[in-house]
C-alpha cells in the first residue's frame, strides 16, 4: 500500500468480541470507533493534550467509509490518520484502516471524515485558529 507512506500517524487496535456483529466479522459502526479512537490520538499528539482530553473545537460535518476487506476476531488492525485539506471552518481527515497478516498490511477500509471547526457557546462554526492551521500545516506539508 504505497499511500501509507502518506499518513505520519498510525494506532494499533486489537479486535474484541464486542466489536461482530452475528455474521462474525466487525461491525460496520464499529469502524467509527476505530476512527473516532485514531482521530483522538492524532489530535492530542499533535497538540499535546493528555490522552484524555476531550477539549476539542470541532464537530463532524460529514463521514464517509468505504469497506474493502472484513476484519475479524483477533485481527490486528493498523488506522493511519491524516489531514489532507486545510480550509477555512473545516479539515478533512482521511483514514486507512489496515488489517496487519504476518508482515502484510491488507486495506480493509478508507475514510474521510469532514470536521468543522464550532463554537460551543454560540452554537455555530468558526474559523480555524491561525495558531492551529500552521500546525497541522506543517506537521502535514500542507500549503495554506
Amino acid at each position: 500500500m504505497e499511500e501509507i507512506r502518506q499518513f505520519k500517524r498510525k494506532i494499533k487496535i486489537k479486535v474484541r468480541f464486542s466489536d461482530l456483529d452475528a455474521m462474525r466479522h466487525v461491525n460496520n459502526a464499529t469502524y467509527l470507533t476505530y476512527l473516532e479512537e485514531a482521530r483522538i490520538d492524532y489530535f492530542n499528539e499533535l497538540f499535546n493534550r493528555k490522552k484524555e482530553s476531550l477539549d476539542f473545537d470541532a464537530v463532524i460535518g460529514r463521514i464517509e467509509i468505504n469497506y474493502l476487506y472484513p476484519i475479524v476476531l483477533g485481527d490486528d488492525i493498523e488506522v493511519f490518520t491524516r489531514v489532507s485539506k486545510l480550509g477555512t471552518k473545516s479539515v478533512d481527515v482521511e483514514h486507512i484502516i489496515a488489517v496487519k497478516k504476518g508482515n502484510e498490511l491488507i486495506k480493509a477500509a478508507t475514510s474521510l471524515t469532514k470536521l468543522v471547526y464550532y463554537d460551543y457557546a454560540t452554537q455555530t462554526t468558526k474559523v480555524i485558529a491561525d495558531e492551529v492551521k500552521n500546525r497541522i500545516a506543517k506537521y502535514e506539508g500542507l500549503n495554506i
